[in-house]
């Protein structure tokens, strides 16, 4: 059975490079080339598409094409003055991938074939350091990735290919908006790089390569190192039923490792356990979070996620959403949810809590993550309605006074769980009170439900 091979082709002469030296005539491979005519150039974008078709045609290889209606105003898209489409490289590079997968998808290909080059790789490692990233932006363009894309030629530089194309007679269309300064890889392209070489010499683009090469093999050894940390370290503490776990790991020895470690770590975790893909911001506030963050400092890790401290250590939590606090082996058959519910009103939450079974707080007010845990002789808590302020410790009030107040039977008052915050505080003691923290007031944007309810 043939190898399915997917390529981008684009009838410049990268991907024409790419076609006739790697692809075509390979033995036991099938070539699908993709092709998308976004239509901004006017005439220009339909001789490309009318090249690639040639080429498909002359060498018996499958051809897709994907047509982009421009939108009114923009360049190909009407008589009105032409501009650029907002965020335009992004979408088009999004579009391209996007296409390319269905088609890899379509015709059942094991791989997709980019045709990048070392050129390529040169001004995204410039782009990567003017945008402060850290040592997996700065190797670069992946040579092959998870999801089965390969770049055979990113070696290769420019004026290599040309020279192949010309002296072989190899037809290729030269896109004229690569000359427009206004996209910024455009700019590294015909006005940064001109200047390093004037400055340095034509070297200086191999050594901005080399650089790349270096941080990638850099990053593979941090990757591995990561890898083993995680696997020593990370631990998980489940979710009952359908509902998701968290994972903790020890503070001390995370802030004991090098800087650029601590951010790989966080990185895979993020990948790997949360479905999160952090940018260099959010991973340098998650490492300022875990190194100096208070007891019960946090940080949004996004989709739902939260990095919270917990004295010694550091745990990924879900955030406000449906999932119940865990209660461990002796839970007594009680299930605690907590339920994001958006906005309810004071007279809602109290209408909610009258059955003792249900209290709502203010989400924000909230210092995560919650446990539940067996009450205990000496425990206190501030009463619903008593003092927020620098006097909280004077209102509160000890447990046992409140439970003889309710005349809670002596065999009753000790064990029964209790929801209690990041900093141990006690919010709620089902079927007796609640606590005076994150209560609901008008300024409240968003709340937390939280229900008890017997387990099947």
């Amino acid at each position: 059975m043939k190898q399915v091979i997917v390529a981008g082709l684009s009838g410049g002469p990268d991907s024409s490079y790419l076609l006739h030296k790697n692809l075509l005539g390979k033995k036991g491979a099938r070539v699908v080339a993709g092709h998308m005519n976004y239509g901004l150039r006017g005439a220009d974008s339909e001789k490309d598409q009318k090249l690639v078709e040639e080429t498909a045609g002359i060498h018996g290889f499958e051809l897709d094409i994907f047509r982009v209606r421009p939108e009114p105003g923009t360049a190909g898209g009407g008589k009105t003055r032409k501009r650029l489409p907002a965020g335009f490289e992004k979408k088009a590079r999004d579009s391209r991938y996007r296409f390319l997968m269905d088609l890899a998808k379509k015709v059942g290909a094991e791989r997709i074939v980019m045709a990048h080059t070392a050129d390529d790789q040169v001004e995204t490692i410039l782009m990567r350091v003017f945008e402060g990233a850290g040592v997996g932006g700065l190797k670069g363009i992946p040579r092959e990735t998870r999801d089965g894309i390969e770049r055979p030629i990113l070696d290769m530089w420019k004026e290599d290919i040309v020279k192949y194309l010309n002296n072989n007679n190899i037809p290729f269309r030269i896109d004229r908006s690569n000359f427009d300064t206004r996209f910024e890889r455009n700019w590294v392209r015909n006005v940064l790089l001109p200047l390093l070489v004037e400055r340095y010499g034509k070297a200086v683009k191999k050594r901005i390569f080399t650089l790349g090469e270096r941080f990638r093999e850099l990053d593979d050894y941090l990757e591995a190192e990561a890898g083993r940390w995680i696997r020593r370290n990370l631990k998980s503490f489940p979710g009952r039923s359908h509902l998701p776990s968290g994972f903790s790991f020890p503070r001390e020895k995370h802030t004991a490792l090098p800087t650029v470690l601590r951010v790989k770590i966080l990185q895979r975790i993020c990948f790997d356990r949360l479905g999160v893909a952090p940018n260099e911001r959010l991973l340098k506030a998650m490492d300022r979070n875990i190194y100096d963050g208070g007891p019960s400092a946090k940080v949004n890790a996004g989709k739902g996620w939260e990095l919270a401290n917990r004295y010694e250590e550091a745990m990924f939590v879900p955030g406000p959403g449906e999932y119940e606090i865990p209660v461990g082996p002796k839970g007594g058959g009680i299930e605690f949810v907590w339920e994001a519910r958006g906005r309810i009103t004071a007279a809602q939450a109290k209408r909610l809590a009258a059955k003792g079974d249900a209290e709502v707080f203010d989400a924000a007010g909230l210092k995560l993550p919650l446990t539940v845990r067996p009450l205990r002789a000496g425990d206190r808590i501030r009463p619903f309605g008593g003092s927020a302020g620098r006097n909280a410790r004077a209102a509160e009030k000890k447990v046992k006074e409140i439970l003889i107040d309710r005349k809670i039977p002596r065999d009753d008052r000790w064990g029964r769980p209790v929801v209690c915050d990041a900093e141990d505080a006690i919010l709620w003691i089902p079927g007796v009170l609640r606590s005076a923290h994150a209560p609901v007031t008008p300024e409240t944007r968003k709340t937390a439900l939280l229900r008890i309810h017997a387990v099947k």
